[in-house]
């Protein structure tokens, strides 16, 4: 035990997993809680004794998935190995910590997603001079670092990343409340962070592959960078991080989605299911293999801004989507590749087992029959001076690692195993020690065939054969009738019925091999093995390379595969303003709908002429479907991609905000109208001319008037002050009247008609703001009752008399002269009017002046009369519904 609390003492925030023979052990509280959490059974050392010790283990071969849940809870785990053999040590054999698995640093490929990865990241700085992000990848080497200006720029791209864990320096309060806060379901991870030292170590450890210059230029970046390379470091003290190049990017070099946008439109997840399954890159990803499948969910959330990049990616979608026969062999070929990225950073940090290395060669293998397969796209894929490192060229680069594959098929048996503790996995031929360890391990009947041979003929005894049996081993038997010739050499050792046996000093010394070749011929290739593993871990930069060009390859396909399949363009992508849809389309809705059913729809914006639409139309006519759908477009024209549209022209954005739908936020105590205006006034403060904003039903979540109030004013501030493009639908119908005002605004609605009683959607776009909601139609279809629907109608007609009665002059705003509202901290019938004005039987009208109003008096006589505590629900509502009436009658002249 004072071994185990030694290394405990070393990592007193790791459950530590202690191996003991075929067991890892866990004590005190460890034990309590791992025994609680994985429904183990709890037992103790020392039971006799006043104070036992609680305990519990798992069979060290079923670790992994013991390790795995602990994981998914939070937790760290230290992984403390014997690293000695215990039959050649007396006394304690020496155990130490050689990895701890967290959350965001795991290398079981078994925990892992294939196709998401699992990043950890660290964040440093503060809201006064910004902040720098730092995240990496252990499993494939991924790396890369930014910086934000403000906090809330910081949990944006920590939204876009999706990191497993976030470290934080343990002595940053401040900051780790801000993430805990805005992820609590996120590991959060606080250590000591390293000196200003740490950054020129972790430069000289990258050399060429560290950006200094940028560096210099940003420091928090950097500053984050050596933080998370530190914390990674920890985790793995006996081997070296896969890193080999750190990626420092501007987050102005790339289409922005924050965390609403990413969920709104729906782009890894659907927004109530909280599933892959229906949301884009589910359409999406056809790649064939897992590292493709990583980089396209990169490609999405990651979008360009630079032009000619986007163009070289579309030139090379376009050359896949017309070379059918060539794209069908390149995508077999991919489905016949693994993982690349993450076997060769495993060989790296030296986990990787013979099966690893193996299929590793056989992927390798695959390359030159893909190269080719290239080249019939069109002749210029593969050229010579093409960037061989550039990911949206399309290439794989004249470097496919042939040498490398060669390596790992000669010396690697096709079928090696996983575990190297049987051996079975190096090739016949690559050592002749091993091959006749090999040999002799298993049983040697070639070589006992050419001894039994060789003395048969030496003797000239025809019936000599040699045995084996547990007691003499292995041994000569000759019968009775041919003892005379036995050699004089030949040692007597046992005598039968019909023959005599007899030993060799060859035979015994062939026993002495045998009795150690499999303990040999298993060291032997563990030692080769391991020298292969280490010559693959040098080659890791080339390796990691090539493995991100042929992901790349594989996305390429999959989108030209996806335009193919779907009937998608080419967009036009230049640095223009403008944004026109011909017959857009939304990509996963379409593939929801019925063959032919999705009825396609132009949108066109441009900031000088058609900045804001006003889009009106009943629930369910397509209004949501079709300001989403457009902003689809514009991430999959900027990742490089087709867009499911006739034709497209897109003017890069810098971003693409989204308020679309609401919902209470309970853990953080925000209603559901408080999350809708705390994510507009986002939108407001951070949006530039040339974003992109998608609004659905701005004010839904109060009163008509006060929401009619706000969408207004956000219209006006969007058109009057910001001059993004904007796409803004609602119901309020009122809104129509900001074309009247604003002379960028323009009225369309979704089409929808009455027909024999039931509303029929038609779901086209048309100049003009829609007439009706068509609500009541939409209920019957929901299937409400008819006395529901009924009564409904009824309040509807008497509401619309009310609202055409004459006498209310137009005004700018289409709520000029409504009613007043009870305000939140002041309750009275006007902004300037109060309680006292109203017990005295009068009240302000509009536009400031007393009036008498005949029924205030009657008013404030029933209010003092009534005792609130006496009334029934029915009672209180018929009183409110008297005191209405009695305050709507006309005032006096």
């Amino acid at each position: 035990m004072r071994q185990y609390l030694e290394v405990k003492g070393r990592h007193p925030d790791a459950i530590l997993f202690f191996r003991l023979g075929d067991f890892y052990e866990m004590f005190y509280e460890d034990a309590v809680f791992v025994a609680r959490a994985l429904g183990l059974t709890l037992t103790s050392r020392d039971k006799g004794k006043e104070d036992p010790v609680p305990m519990c283990g798992v069979p060290y071969h079923a670790a992994r998935g013991y390790v795995a849940k602990l994981t998914e809870l939070g937790r760290r785990v230290a992984i403390c190995e014997q690293l000695e053999d215990p039959k050649s040590v007396r006394g304690i054999v020496r155990r130490d910590v050689v990895r701890i698995v967290t959350p965001g640093v795991i290398l079981d490929e078994e925990s892992l997603d294939p196709r998401i990865p699992n990043f950890v990241a660290a964040v440093r700085g503060d809201g006064r001079n910004g902040y720098g992000l730092a995240f990496l990848e252990v499993s494939t080497g991924d790396f890369r670092a930014t910086e934000a200006s403000s906090a809330e720029g910081l949990l944006d791209e920590l939204a876009r990343v999706e990191p497993r864990e976030i470290v934080v320096d343990k002595s940053d309060a401040v900051l780790s409340s801000l993430v805990r806060r805005a992820y609590p379901r996120v590991a959060l991870s606080t250590f000591a962070w390293p000196d200003q030292g740490e950054s020129k170590r972790l430069a000289d450890t990258l050399g060429e592959g560290y950006p200094r210059a940028l560096a210099a230029k940003f420091p928090r970046a950097a500053d984050a960078a050596a933080g998370v390379w530190a914390y990674a470091k920890t985790t793995q003290p006996s081997s070296p991080l896969p890193f080999l190049k750190l990626e420092l990017f501007q987050r102005e070099d790339t289409l922005v989605l924050d965390e609403q946008a990413r969920a709104h439109l729906e782009l890894t997840e659907s927004l109530l299911e909280r599933r892959r399954q229906g949301s884009l890159v589910a359409l999406l990803d056809v790649t064939r293999s897992a590292m493709g499948g990583r980089l396209l969910r990169r490609w999405l959330l990651f979008p360009l801004r630079d032009v000619a990049t986007i163009r070289r990616r579309q030139d090379a979608v376009a050359r896949l989507v017309e070379a059918h026969a060539a794209r069908d062999a390149l995508r077999k070929l991919l489905g016949e590749v693994a993982d690349i990225e993450r076997l060769v950073a495993r060989a790296k940090l030296g986990v990787a087992t013979p099966r690893d290395l193996a299929v590793l060669g056989a992927s390798l293998g695959r390359l030159p029959a893909m190269a080719e397969a290239l080249r019939q796209t069109a002749p210029r894929a593969l050229v010579k001076d093409a960037p061989s490192n550039s990911e949206s060229d399309g290439t794989l680069g004249e470097d496919l690692g042939v040498d490398v594959a060669a390596r790992l098929q000669s010396t690697l048996r096709a079928d090696a195993p996983a575990l190297t503790k049987e051996g079975g996995f190096i090739a016949t031929g690559v050592s002749a020690e091993l091959d006749e360890l090999t040999a002799l391990a298993a049983g040697g009947r070639e070589i006992i065939a050419q001894i039994e041979a060789r003395e048969r003929q030496r003797t000239g005894i025809a019936s000599l054969k040699i045995k084996h049996n547990s007691v003499f081993g292995y041994y000569i038997e000759i019968t009775r009738s041919q003892l005379e010739r036995a050699p004089a050499e030949y040692i007597r050792k046992q005598t039968v019925a019909n023959a005599e046996r007899f030993v060799t000093p060859e035979l015994a010394d062939y026993e002495a091999k045998i009795a150690t070749a499999d303990e040999r011929r298993i060291a032997l290739e563990i030692s080769l093995f391991n020298n292969l593993r280490d010559e693959i871990a040098a080659e890791a930069p080339r390796l990691l390379a090539l493995a991100g060009r042929v992901a790349a390859v594989d996305v390429l396909a999959a989108l030209a595969e996806t335009a193919h399949r779907h009937g998608y363009c080419r967009p036009v992508v230049d640095d223009s303003t403008c944004l026109v849809i011909e017959e857009g389309r939304h990509p996963v809705v379409e593939q929801l709908a019925a063959a032919g059913a999705f009825v396609p729809n132009d949108v066109a914006l441009d900031p000088e002429r058609e900045q804001i639409l006003i889009v009106t139309g009943p629930n369910m006519a397509g209004k949501s479907t079709l300001i989403r759908q457009t902003a689809l477009i514009v991430i999959l024209a900027q990742m490089g991609g087709f867009v499911p549209a006739k034709s497209a022209r897109i003017g890069v954005c810098d971003r693409v905000f989204t308020r679309v739908g609401a919902g209470d936020n309970l853990a953080r105590g925000e209603s559901t109208f408080l999350v809708e205006m705390r994510e507009t006034a986002h939108i407001l403060r951070y949006a530039t001319p040339r974003s992109l904003v998608v609004l659905d039903e701005i004010g839904r979540g109060t009163s008509t008037y006060d929401g009619v109030s706000i969408a207004w004013s956000v219209a006006e501030h969007l058109h009057d002050r910001v001059g993004a493009k904007t796409l803004f639908a609602t119901h309020y119908h009122e809104l129509c009247g900001l074309a009247e005002s604003c002379p960028r605004v323009r009225n369309v609605s979704v089409a929808a008609r009455e027909w024999n009683g039931d509303v029929v959607f038609l779901r086209k776009l048309t100049a003009g703001g829609a007439s009706r909601s068509f609500g009541i139609e939409v209920a019957k279809l929901a299937g409400l009752p008819e006395t529901v629907l009924e009564r409904a109608r009824a309040i509807l007609r008497g509401l619309e008399r009310e609202a055409a009665q004459p006498g209310v002059p137009a005004q700018v705003h289409p709520l000029a002269e409504a009613p007043p509202q009870l305000g939140l901290f002041g309750w009275a019938p006007s902004a300037s009017g109060d309680a006292a004005a109203l017990s005295s039987g009068r009240a302000h009208s509009t536009s400031g002046v007393e009036e008498l109003h005949p029924g205030a008096r009657e008013v404030a006589d029933l209010l003092a009369k009534t005792d609130p505590d006496d009334l029934s629900p029915r009672q209180a509502w018929q009183l409110l519904v008297d005191l209405r009436k009695k305050l709507t009658l006309p005032p006096a002249s």
